[in-house]
């Protein structure tokens, strides 16, 4: 009797996140893809935002605001130009910018012939998929991962029967066995904070039901509920 009542929880908690699913989050580094260039946003408090631009031996530090996905930025008054930069927060791994306006302070020393008139950043995220996933299936996944190492249980709803696997990640790849090694072996990818895919790469010791079911090749698709 507790199963159905388990089942629609965590249904009704998938309805509740996938209307919360991105916030705008810059902190951290980007790289522009035709330079060597770095970008690092970091809070400042409030909806205060600093960002610092190495070029080189040099480092640029502007300062301003983010506003939801839309942010505004311009350099502090000590460095040798006067600039500003405004952009927009794609998604966790774009960010698309312009630059506004620029002003060489001094005719000695010319920064401003170096700037691109727009920016376009990206970087590499590795996901955190700890939580309770719904599978293609329609069963759950429940996921913990720390320091490489992922331990998660095949859960199952209606009947209340659980499998458990263990195994390791390496950024957003990795591969769980069985606990008793016998059942399906997955190799997985993790595609976004609230997705992954699993692909069964065997499935050792299976029973006739268990492997015509999960043949090697077969792809599942899990989708958060919740952490």
């Amino acid at each position: 009797m507790r199963t159905r009542p388990f089942s629609f929880f965590l249904l009704s908690v998938l309805l509740i996140w996938a209307t919360n699913i991105y916030a705008a989050d810059p902190f951290g580094l980007w790289e522009k893809a035709d330079s060597s260039n770095t970008y690092t946003f970091r809070p400042l408090g409030g909806n205060g935002l600093a960002l610092v631009i190495v070029s080189g031996n040099y480092q640029d530090i502007y300062t301003g605001t983010l506003d939801d996905a839309q942010f505004n930025v311009c350099a502090v008054e000590t460095e040798p130009f006067s600039a500003c930069l405004s952009g927009v927060i794609n998604s966790d791994t774009s960010i698309s910018g312009t630059v506004d306006s620029c002003e060489d302070k001094s005719p000695d020393v010319e920064v401003c012939k170096y700037f691109s008139a727009s920016v376009d950043l990206t970087r590499e995220v590795f996901w955190d998929i700890n939580g309770i996933f719904l599978v293609s299936n329609g069963k759950f996944f429940m996921i913990e991962s720390s320091g490489g190492r992922i331990t998660a249980h095949d859960i199952n709803p209606e009947n209340g029967e659980v499998d458990g696997y263990s195994g390791s990640r390496d950024g957003n790849t990795g591969s769980v066995t069985p606990f008793d090694n016998s059942g399906p072996y997955l190799d997985f990818e993790i595609t976004s904070a609230t997705t992954l895919s699993a692909t069964v790469t065997k499935c050792n010791d299976c029973d006739p039901d268990d492997a015509a079911e999960t043949p090697p090749g077969t792809v599942f698709s899990l989708t958060r509920v919740t952490n």
